[in-house]
């Protein structure tokens, strides 16, 4: 085992610590599945948002970016920095339909929006799909994660077996805590996480070997540090990074950017007090993950790859990890343990509840075991956390090699979906058959394109987006439609913008024709604005850092973003 120092023990055990704290503040509170689900709608925008950021600041994230970083330099970053897109589009235009539907998963969405036995069986089947067998894809992967960094810390232990422990710790305070438990630990796990990976990546750059910026700038090859894809051998090419920025956030399904929102995000946003908290603790998610946290664990890829240039694709994630052994001060070691384990667990805690969630409400409850106790229910979710956990310790030890693997596999598998999931918001014609065949088609047109036509990423993911996209609005004018009640309902309960809906009451006479009307310029202004803050602001930071790029221009976009979005948000807050 690695010496650790007296520090480097106080570091590791102090966020059991907390954790333990936070369980007896939350234990009793846990009676009812919409307390256990959806903290009764009560949270806080800023305890929302973080608990949102610490789900998505998984073990595997710092691991997947070394490998990504390793292997097309920092613009290879566009890979993810792209779902920027979806996610301001979520705070602006569906952050507040989502609170104003009132549902208690984003899967509740699907009775309130549609009609029929095919709706209840669509919700079923994603429930399942999607709360079962996606999330262990996502579980393993970070499971994954922990198996590549355990060995670091404890090299002459088990890594498989130290990983059952976490898995029970994970399971044990998941089960008492609840989403409002939950989200509370995420927002101390966050902040231990980011400061450990900031100090981090300090002492890093400053290594002997590393020189500091100048000597990181002057060891690495010149396309490993280019922000924007240039062409050049190993970075992103152009024509990558043009297809996810305009095709990839609203075609694929992915966790934590789903488009329109979902998953957990719409967990959160369904948790907060209101429609204000919602729209600002979105915003706040979208930009602590894209802008805030990404230059640490930025940094310690670059110095990885000066380190250890010859480390193989399935391996490079370890070299983030690997750094930790050069020279890193007394307690560093344990402090990133701590930050690794808030990590780990805040991301399994929120998987294990949100799957749960699924599996009971949109699953359980309505379809099989109907008319139950809440006790009955609690006690069901408790049993699904325990099997998806085992399930995916199983996955990870037996079935993943690269972190990045899996990130490309959801993308692409789920590349016919997103579509349908903006779709329904807007427009009436969609219905349960609708979604239920972009279900059916994303994985036909994957297998087609990807796997039979051999069509590499990202092309793969625009044939299928544009095919299904293209089928599934034909099939709106063929597949029978949802019940025009139902639609009157969803749409006076959610307001949408009129201008989509207007089709519904052409030849109704004994409807009720209310227009709300929505700030769509606004939120459009104010998506912008967050782009041109967010990549401005990365932009701006990268020129700072390497004293190289347009800082005269990155710097005065950065700042109309700031401007822009304090406008946008001060617009669409709903005055008390």
């Amino acid at each position: 085992m690695i010496s650790f120092h007296t520090l480097d023990f106080l570091f590791f055990l102090f966020p059991f610590f907390i954790i333990i704290l936070l369980l007896f503040r939350f234990r009793s509170k846990q009676n009812s599945t919409k307390e256990y689900f959806q903290a009764e709608g009560s949270l806080s925008w800023f305890v929302a948002g973080t608990a949102m950021v610490a789900t998505t600041f998984a073990a595997d994230t710092p691991l997947a970016v070394t490998e990504i970083i390793r292997a097309q330099g920092i613009s290879g970053n566009w890979i993810w920095w792209y779902m920027a897109v979806g996610g301001f589009i979520t705070v602006f235009f569906f952050s507040k339909l989502w609170k104003r539907s009132g549902a208690s998963t984003d899967l509740e969405l699907i009775g309130l929006r549609y009609s029929g036995k095919e709706a209840e069986f669509l919700r079923g089947f994603k429930a399942f799909v999607i709360g079962f067998l996606l999330n262990l894809v996502i579980l393993g992967w970070v499971n994954l994660a922990m198996l590549k960094i355990i060995p670091v810390f404890f090299p002459n232990l088990t890594s498989s077996y130290i990983l059952i422990y976490l898995l029970l710790f994970g399971v044990f305070y998941t089960s008492i805590a609840g989403l409002r438990g939950i989200s509370y630990i995420d927002v101390f796990q966050f902040f231990l996480a980011w400061f450990g990976c900031i100090l981090f990546a300090y002492y890093a750059v400053n290594l002997p070997m590393i020189g500091g910026l100048e000597g990181l700038k002057s060891k690495l090859s010149g396309n490993k540090i280019h922000f924007f894809p240039n062409g050049s051998e190993g970075g992103l090419p152009w024509d990558h990074f043009l297809i996810l920025l305009t095709v990839l956030w609203w075609s694929s399904w992915y966790p934590g950017s789903e488009p329109g929102g979902g998953g957990y995000i719409a967990q959160r946003i369904l948790a907060t007090k209101n429609e204000n908290a919602a729209l600002k603790g979105s915003l706040w998610f979208v930009v602590a993950h894209y802008f805030v946290r990404p230059w640490p664990w930025i940094l310690v890829a670059l110095v990885s790859i000066v380190l250890y240039p010859n480390l193989s694709e399935v391996e490079s994630g370890k070299g983030f990890l690997m750094v930790l052994q050069e020279g890193m001060p007394n307690g560093m070691m344990g402090l990133m343990l701590s930050a690794f384990l808030a990590a780990y667990l805040s991301t399994l805690a929120t998987h294990l509840n949100w799957g749960a969630s699924y599996l009971v409400n949109d699953l359980w409850k309505p379809i099989l075991q109907k008319g139950k106790s809440d006790s009955y229910y609690l006690k069901i979710s408790y049993t699904i956390q325990i099997l998806t956990a085992v399930c995916s310790y199983i996955l990870a030890v037996y079935g993943m090699e690269t972190i990045k693997g899996a990130w490309v596999f959801l993308l692409e598998a789920s590349s016919g979906i997103g579509f349908i999931l903006i779709a329904r918001w807007f427009f009436w014609r969609i219905s349960a058959w609708t979604e239920i065949l972009a279900f059916i088609l994303s994985p036909i047109f994957y297998l087609v394109f990807s796997v039979y036509l051999e069509i590499g990423f990202p092309y793969s993911i625009l044939f299928t987006a544009i095919s299904s996209a293209i089928l599934l609005i034909l099939s709106t004018f063929v597949l029978p439609q949802t019940d025009r009640n139902i639609l009157f309902q969803f749409y006076n309960r959610t307001k949408p913008p009129y201008f989509f809906w207007k089709g519904l009451y052409k030849n109704e006479t004994n409807q009720k024709q209310t227009i709300y009307h929505n700030k769509l310029l606004v939120s459009f202004f104010g998506t912008f604005s967050g782009l041109f803050f967010v990549f401005g602001g990365l932009y701006t930071v990268q020129c700072l850092l390497w004293s190289e790029g347009l800082l005269f221009l990155g710097m005065p976009i950065f700042l109309f973003g700031l401007a822009g979005l304090y406008f946008s948000i001060q617009s669409l807050e709903e005055k008390d």
